[in-house]
């Protein structure tokens, strides 16, 4: 652990004095963060890279191309950058947090703190270059030139970097070329800590953009799903393996008229105020997408305590965005307008700020 701080001090340090400057070509970090940087393709290029295989498969059916892309994981730029919450906000885990990216179009996709943060980083990179990976044969045999030398001609395509890599998706609307912006934000409406005698709600609501409000208390008429789930906190560590069972979110966002945008968010919520936000591109673009669940049986049992319903995310590799009690699911569209009215609410906020825990 001790290596690991020195290697990110090091890393500041190093860059100190030309990733603050301004550039014309930077790549700008900045919102939540207690060091904004500025960094150009050089400075990128100082960093330890690794590297993914993307094959690029839009939702629509479009074919990009299939590269090994070479680059920084986004964590460790926003470890440099540093994650600062807002001090009037009364809930001080990241867990809340969405992340902006823009391209120089001005094309826009947000990414939640969970899934940079609590999977494995080489997942989600700035890629700074690509090699195409070529097929060693041609398909002649089964399909005509005029079909497969425009999927061919796109492993030639000009890629403009630095470019987001979403390689855990199935599909890669999410992996924008040519970003210019990060932005760590917070978007969450002030939910002020109840301090309930026994944390419980017997329903939960789905409300905000682009639906009709309605409630659960029942979700018995969508199709089972069972796991197993290791549940490891940040802060208390390892607390062994639990068979859940209930339903998949990703279904019952759909079933209410949720259609996929990649400015999207969920924030789910339990009385007390304790929340997690998860992207609309992790649940329906993201294979693991299909792991995300509200379970209502914990090791056989109906949950009795700590609220019927619980958000388990089986592929963070920290329990620490699983929500018990879920009393509230937010949709919210992430644009200007909203992030604008966001921080005028924000603005009101008591300037007690008290840390909400559920265990982890």
């Amino acid at each position: 652990m001790k290596k690991y701080f020195l290697c990110v001090f090091l890393i500041v340090t190093y860059f100190t004095g030309y990733v603050f400057a301004d550039s014309k070509d930077s790549l700008s970090i900045h919102g939540l963060v207690k060091n904004p940087l500025n960094i150009s393709m050089q400075d990128l290029a100082k960093f330890q890279s690794t590297q993914v295989q993307l094959n690029e498969v839009l939702e629509n059916g479009n074919f990009r191309g299939v590269f090994y892309y070479q680059g920084v994981p986004l964590r460790i730029l926003l470890e440099v950058a540093g994650i600062k919450k807002n001090a009037k906000n009364n809930f001080s885990k990241s867990v809340d947090l969405a992340i902006a990216i823009r391209n120089k179009k001005g094309s826009q996709i947000i990414l939640s703190w969970g899934e940079v943060f609590y999977r494995n980083s080489g997942e989600i990179l700035i890629a700074t270059a690509a090699v195409p990976i070529i097929p060693h044969k041609d398909c002649k045999g089964c399909h005509s030139l005029e079909f497969y030398k425009p999927l061919i001609d796109q492993l030639h395509r000009n890629i403009c970097f630095p470019k987001l890599v979403v390689a855990g998706d199935l599909y890669a609307d999410r992996s924008l070329e040519e970003i210019t912006d990060i932005e760590v934000i917070d978007i969450t409406p002030i939910i002020n800590d109840k301090k309930e005698p026994k944390l419980f709600s017997k329903q939960f609501r789905i409300t905000g953009y682009g639906i009709k409000p309605f409630s659960l208390s029942d979700i018995s008429q969508y199709p089972r799903k069972n796991m197993r789930l290791k549940k490891i906190g940040e802060g208390k560590g390892y607390h062994g393996i639990l068979q859940a069972s209930g339903a998949s979110l990703k279904q019952i966002l759909e079933n209410a008229g949720i259609k996929p945008d990649l400015n999207t968010v969920f924030i789910v919520s339990a009385p007390d105020g304790y929340r997690s936000l998860l992207s609309c591109g992790e649940v329906f673009l993201s294979p693991s997408g299909d792991q995300i669940i509200i379970a209502d049986r914990i090791n056989g049992q109906s949950i009795d305590s700590g609220g019927k319903f619980i958000l388990l995310i089986s592929n963070d590799l920290m329990a620490d965005r699983w929500v018990k009690s879920i009393e509230k699911i937010e949709v919210i569209s992430i644009s200007n307008k909203a992030l604008g009215l966001a921080q005028e609410l924000k603005a009101f906020a008591s300037k007690n700020v008290t840390d909400i825990s559920q265990g982890k």
